[in-house]
């Protein structure tokens, strides 16, 4: 069954099997790309039964600010809500900063939003995280001067390693 909207309600129903399962042991866990769901409010409202009805949403795309592409924003507006398929599990909100945790209609269904007011697109938390180690943790020259080392969170497991050359200018990942 497909995304759908009771446009008399304003209500848009998203049942599981329109989301991406990422784990069903020992919950069952959904992954909803607000970005295609963003795409299929987009193609409801532009069908003969949608056109005479209010905006679903507005949505502003990434934006490039000094190099770095800040993320895309989903708003649902004019009192549209969402209402997931009733059941015990969660869903997991990607690709998009939105307002669906205040327009969710409460049910058994658990909604993880993933907002950041720095939210970069294309940047993984994995990605966030290696930065931070490198800029930030426990980082030794060798006692040979040839090699520094950047050490992990314990301040004892070698993360990454580079050589510095001869002239101590530069450095490169081994």
């Amino acid at each position: 069954m497909p995304v759908n909207i009771d446009w008399a309600n304003k209500i848009i129903n998203v049942p599981k099997d329109a989301m991406v399962l990422i784990q069903s042991v020992p919950k069952e866990i959904y992954e909803l790309d607000v970005d295609v769901f963003r795409k299929t409010l987009n193609d409801l409202q532009d069908d003969e039964e949608g056109m005479p009805f209010d905006t679903t949403h507005q949505h502003n795309t990434t934006v490039t600010i000094g190099g770095v592409i800040l993320a895309r924003v989903v708003e649902l507006i004019n009192g549209y809500t969402v209402t997931f398929e009733d059941g015990q599990y969660r869903v997991v909100t990607t690709n998009a900063n939105h307002n669906l945790a205040e327009t969710t209609n409460v049910n058994q269904v658990s909604v993880s939003t993933t907002n950041s007011a720095g939210l970069v697109d294309g940047v993984s938390q994995q990605d966030v995280e290696t930065v931070r180690k490198l800029t930030e943790n426990k980082a030794v020259i060798a006692p040979d001067d040839l090699s520094v080392i950047i050490y992990d969170d314990d301040k004892v497991t070698p993360f990454k390693e580079f050589a510095i050359s001869p002239d101590k200018r530069t450095r490169d990942p081994r």
